[in-house]
Order: structure tokens, then C-alpha cells, then sequence
């Protein structure tokens, strides 16, 4: 049943009377108007999914209040009113934004056809802007997490390799430490914060499969690894020299490629060397499927773990299906690295 609300404007009692009725029986909800300038007083307190006006009024006529409405709401719909006389200026109204056009005497199904359309035509409009506002948003929200997430895995990272250094200078400052903790709790609940925004613009979120999340390691009893080169291909200068740090404090050998390019030339060059390689999958210059094909185009056998800062996706999911060894959501920090990288070495010795 139709509720929408369809503002008639018409100097002409009759027509008024005339076209409530008509419209009334379509289930719609008529206010009358006798001037423009009425019209606009109305319209200034209600909202109308329609307005239907004379183009020939003596205060303001259908054009002016064509103009005025647009002005003030452009998705309005407007249909015209008019003789057969004043046609070119009817034309002149659908340039201005009107939905349509009606000549007098008005033919009662064709007016119930018109403002069907106009509603209609109305109705889809708004779900195109809905669209449009939603991918826009989803979009924002998406970029956002991956903007952050990036510095985020800085801090992370760089608060613990803080306490190892407090460690190794043997300096033991409660503060400090607990201004670090406070640090690492404040960029955990910011991620925590981009998650619940990913949510809401995307109800069903892909989860990481089973058998990918980080298994957790005792760090402490697990030996520095000596020799083992891991290639970082990673965009982000401050990610990459994060990782650089935590990954040759652990005793592993670093090389670093800030583009797709550079990252496939190095590893050809040096991939008898290279075990395993860090590849971050959003880059400026190729997608992290087109490199992990040509990674593996070089050298079959290639480790390769997937690092990203945007959310689990089909992208990812495809080059995991094609043998990526897994997927690292970003913000992580070093203790996360850590244990995937030695969980997937310690998993090649066991075989």
C-alpha cells in the first residue's frame, strides 16, 4: 500500500480538489497548496517524495518553484503542470530537473503513470546514492585500516624491541616499561577499533582459515637462527626497516625490496640463498598475486608468507590455495613474526 507524500501546488481550486482525489485513491498522502510561496513554507516543514506544480502561478510560478525546490533538495521529483501553449517552457523545466511533464486537461491514467515513474525513477535514485555513499565509505574504512595498520605494526614492533634493548643495557626502569605497555594496549585497542569500523561496513568479514593463525612459541627457548636470508618485499619504508630490526635481532639475514620490481630481481639473483620471503600483497607498482606467480615462476618451491594491512580476502585466499605458506594480518608485532616464521621452519625440519 503507497505512502508516499505528494505535494500538490496549483492557484486553481478545482485542479486541487481535482487531483487530491485522484491521487488519494492511489493510497498516496496529498497536502494542497494554492502558491508557490505556501508551497515553500510547507516544504520547509515536511518532507515530500514528490511535488506536483502549475507551471502558470501568479506569486511564484512553476518554474521558480522548480528552481527553488532543487536548490534546496535536488532529489526531490517534480512533475509540471501545463497547456499546451507553454510546452517549450515545460521542456526548458525537464533541463531545470523536473522528473516530468503533464499538458492540461490532464488524463487521469496517464497522471497515474507519470507519477508512478517519477516515484520510481525517485526510489532508484536514492539506492544508487545508498550505493554509492556505502562504496565510498567501504572504501574510506578500507584505506583507513591499511593506513594505520601499517604505522601500527611499527609500534608494535618497535616497543618490543625497546624492551629487549632495556634488556641488553641491563637498565631496569618500571616506567618505562610500563609507558610501553601502555603504548602496545593503546595501538591494540586502535586495531581493535578499525575491526569493529570493518564490521560495520562489511557485515561478513573473510576470516583467516584454520591451521593459519600463529601458533604461540616460547621465544626464550628457542635458539637465534644463523644464516637463514628472508627477503622483505614491503612498500612501507618504516615497516620494512621494523622487520629488518626485529628479524637480524633474531639472527636472520635480511634483504629488503621496497617495489614488486625490485623484489622479483632480488629474488632471482639470490634465490638458492633466500628460504623464505615476506610479501606484502597490496604494492604500488603490482598485486601480490601477480609477484607471488612470478616468485614462484623463478623458484617452485618458494616460502612465501602473505603480509597485508587491508582485510583477508578472495585475492589472498587464491594465492594461499595456490601454495602460499600463510597469511599475517597487519598490526602484528615481533613476537607474532617471530613465532610464524620459526613455526614454518620448524615445520620444514620436522618433514
Amino acid at each position: 500500500m503507497s505512502k508516499e507524500k505528494i505535494l500538490v501546488v496549483d492557484d486553481d481550486h478545482s485542479s486541487r480538489l481535482f487531483l487530491q482525489k485522484l491521487l488519494k485513491k492511489e493510497n498516496y498522502l496529498v497536502t494542497l497548496c494554492s502558491d508557490g510561496i505556501e508551497a515553500l513554507e510547507v516544504l520547509n516543514r515536511q518532507l515530500f517524495d514528490l511535488v506536483i506544480t502549475d507551471l502558470k502561478m501568479e506569486s511564484i510560478d512553476g518554474i521558480e518553484l522548480l528552481e527553488k525546490i532543487k536548490f534546496t533538495d535536488p532529489h526531490i521529483a517534480v512533475i509540471i503542470l501545463t497547456g499546451y501553449a507553454s510546452i517549450k517552457t515545460a521542456i526548458e523545466a525537464l533541463r531545470l530537473g523536473a522528473s516530468d511533464y503533464l499538458i492540461k486537461p490532464i488524463n487521469i491514467e496517464e497522471l497515474r503513470i507519470r507519477v508512478q515513474k517519477a516515484l520510481e525513477r525517485q526510489e532508484l535514485e536514492r539506492r544508487l546514492k545508498e550505493a554509492e555513499r556505502r562504496i565510498t565509505y567501504n572504501a574510506t574504512i578500507t584505506t583507513a585500516n591499511h593506513e594505520i595498520n601499517q604505522p601500527l605494526t611499527v609500534i608494535l614492533s618497535g616497543a618490543d624491541m625497546i624492551k629487549m634493548e632495556l634488556d641488553v643495557l641491563g637498565i631496569k626502569c618500571q616506567k618505562i616499561r610500563n609507558y610501553l605497555q601502555l603504548i602496545q594496549k593503546s595501538a591494540h585497542r586502535i586495531a581493535e577499533i578499525l575491526r569493529k569500523f570493518r564490521e560495520i561496513s562489511s557485515p561478513v568479514i573473510l576470516k583467516i582459515p584454520h591451521g593459519m593463525q600463529m601458533i604461540e612459541l616460547n621465544l626464550d627457548e628457542v635458539k637465534k637462527e644463523k644464516g637463514r636470508y628472508i627477503l622483505i618485499i614491503e612498500d612501507e619504508e618504516n615497516v620494512r626497516q621494523i622487520l629488518k630490526d626485529v628479524l637480524e635481532n633474531e639472527g636472520f639475514q635480511v634483504i629488503l625490496a621496497a617495489t614488486a620490481e625490485e623484489g622479483v630481481s632480488l629474488y632471482k639473483a639470490h634465490h638458492n640463498a633466500i628460504e623464505m620471503v615476506l610479501l606484502d600483497f597490496h604494492l604500488p607498482d603490482s598485486t601480490g598475486s601477480k609477484v607471488y606467480r612470478k616468485l614462484k615462476e623463478i623458484n617452485m618451491h618458494a616460502k612465501i608468507i602473505i603480509t597485508s594491512g587491508f582485510e583477508f580476502d578472495d585475492n589472498i585466499q587464491q594465492v594461499l590455495n595456490e601454495g602460499a605458506i600463510g597469511f599475517l594480518s597487519k598490526p602484528f608485532d615481533r613476537e607474532k613474526i617471530i613465532s610464524f616464521i620459526r613455526q614454518v621452519f620448524k615445520y620444514q625440519f620436522e618433514i
